[in-house]
């Protein structure tokens, strides 16, 4: 399960902390709860320096750790996809943290953090480990739905929904999290989801238009997949927003899809466990494709365009637009 290991509201800061799990959502999470531990919700820039791990020299980062803030106490130098960065530089950090800047809080965030480290071990002797490792098993997702409704939206997934909504959302936070919050916007105020808001705002009957969409993708084809987003928001009054969800629903489905055939599962077999009522052609189309990883990376960046619309970062219709423009152009 989630870990629940967090930054005690008494506890005096730590040079280092290393957040770190292999779900998107969680570590995003988690690094904003961090954030607003440390600085509060009035963060000033000159207290805050945000990295890339596979941009940004050791140098600038702990010359960053090193420099006061001018308008705060401490000064926090996060290194966001830090695992590459970690691994290349593990001996001058070792070092680091053997003398770490009084005013500086290091923070990097990894996909995985080796238990077997000499760094591992240091953190964890400091206390700076903030583990965030989703869910394992299926149940435990859908107690995870189930809670995260209750504690993040005030909404009580009824009998049934929290099991049928893992079933249509996989096991991805993000898109979970992101339907979630979706289900309660449209119970309101009641706070109630049923199973019948479950079929109605996540389910399967989006599938087939989702599907001739990323076919028309998969042969390259942008102006009928484009055709048919037009014709998804003429004939839906709310399809803006369902369009996220509905799209990661299917491209979750065509992931597991490419992970089952690349495991020598017959196509057949796999559209009936899947109910993908799509033609075998068009299936084997849309497999061939992407790979498993692109796959997944297109879940990622339809969590992004999610995230941005509710940021004011452009809309969904326009981003989604941009998304298929992109789809049909990549190699």
């Amino acid at each position: 399960m989630v870990a629940a290991n967090n930054i005690s509201e008494n506890q005096h800061p730590l040079p280092v902390y290393v957040i770190f799990g292999s779900d998107d959502f969680l570590r995003a999470r988690r690094l904003e709860e961090v954030l607003g531990r440390l600085l509060g919700d009035d963060r000033d820039n000159m207290a805050l320096a945000m990295f890339e791990g596979a941009t940004v020299e050791l140098a600038e980062v702990l010359d960053e750790c090193r420099t006061p803030s001018l308008l705060a106490p401490i000064r926090v130098v996060c290194v966001q996809e830090a695992d590459a960065f970690v691994s290349a530089h593990r001996k001058v950090l070792e070092d680091y943290i053997q003398s770490p800047s009084p005013t500086g809080i290091l923070l990097l965030v990894c996909r995985k953090w080796p238990k077997t480290t000499r760094l591992y071990k240091q953190v964890d002797k400091l206390g700076g480990h903030l583990d965030c490792e989703p869910p394992k098993k299926r149940y435990e997702f859908v107690a995870w739905a189930a809670d995260h409704a209750r504690s993040e939206y005030g909404c009580t997934l009824m009998s049934g929904a929290a099991d049928r909504l893992v079933d249509l959302v996989g096991d991805h936070l993000g898109l979970l999290n992101m339907e979630l919050a979706k289900l309660a916007t449209y119970v309101a105020p009641g706070g109630e989801i049923r199973l019948e808001d479950i079929e109605e705002m996540v389910g399967a009957s989006r599938a087939e238009t989702v599907f001739r969409i990323t076919d028309a993708v998969a042969q390259r084809d942008v102006g009928q997949a484009l055709a048919l987003w037009d014709q998804v928001l003429a004939t839906d009054r709310d399809a803006s927003f369902r369009a996220v969800g509905g799209l990661a629903y299917g491209f979750r489905r065509l992931a597991e899809a490419k992970r089952m055939v690349s495991q020598g599962v017959p196509l057949g077999d796999v559209r009936a466990q899947l109910r993908i009522w799509s033609e075998p052609t068009s299936l084997a189309r849309q497999l061939d494709r992407f790979s498993m990883d692109q796959w997944q990376g297109h879940l990622v960046k339809l969590l992004q365009i999610d995230m941005g619309a509710k940021a004011g970062l452009g809309t969904v219709k326009s981003s989604v637009e941009k998304f298929i423009v992109e789809l049909c152009a990549a190699s």
